[in-house]
């Protein structure tokens, strides 16, 4: 990824971190504010995907998805608030699930995680706001990704998913990309707080 923004003119680095440790969450912050002046926009993906019987895991891999999927998120977005604060505001993305909203088998623990996510960035919009800062969750559908790899059932997982969505495509990287960019963008300048789901009209509201 890196590589490719350098190819097309842009300039980043990638910074190897532990979202769910504050200590390497701050030092990242620090590295953004010394090479870029601080941050504008911060987009929270981090995430662990067990997959199994709600019962079959332990309490150390419960607390691990919440380390990671949640707090990791709250450690980013404290870590980089002042420097938001100090560039006039900025704009936080949090990436959740559709599969909060359908309460999908085997992934309890991801599962809880992305709802507490959207509760999380409701908060935070409400919180943050008067500082000018904007928090907005994403909640995708199913995607081919590493994540979606552990299924065991590939076919049926892609059929169940097909059969769901109103629109008969697979999602591409670039569906979820796109709304990335909307809510990080000032084209919703005057929109906090919501969970958009890009997931090819799986769960219409």
């Amino acid at each position: 990824t890196v590589e490719k923004i350098r190819r097309n003119g842009g300039t980043a680095i990638a910074v190897e971190t532990d979202v769910s440790d504050a200590i390497e969450i701050d030092a990242l912050a620090r590295r953004t504010e010394d090479e870029f002046g601080g941050a504008d926009i911060l987009v929270n993906n981090a995430a662990i995907y067990p997959y199994g019987p709600w019962d079959a895991a332990d309490e150390t891999e419960w607390e691990k998805v919440f380390a990671v999927n949640v707090t990791g998120y709250w450690l980013c977005a404290k870590a980089v608030k002042d420097q938001m604060i100090r560039r006039g505001g900025g704009s936080v993305v949090n990436i959740s699930s559709i599969t909060f909203f359908v309460g999908t088998e085997n992934l309890m623990s991801y599962v809880a995680s992305k709802g507490a996510v959207v509760g999380f960035t409701r908060a935070l919009a409400r919180e943050a706001g008067e500082h000018g800062i904007r928090a907005n969750a994403i909640a995708p559908g199913a995607f081919p990704t590493r994540a979606t790899d552990i299924h065991p059932d590939q076919d049926k997982l892609w059929s169940d998913t097909l059969n769901g969505q109103a629109i008969k495509r697979r999602g591409r990287l670039e569906d979820v990309a796109n709304a990335v960019v909307f809510f990080a963008s000032d084209a919703s300048s005057f929109v906090t707080g919501q969970t958009m789901l890009v997931d090819g009209g799986t769960f219409l509201h």
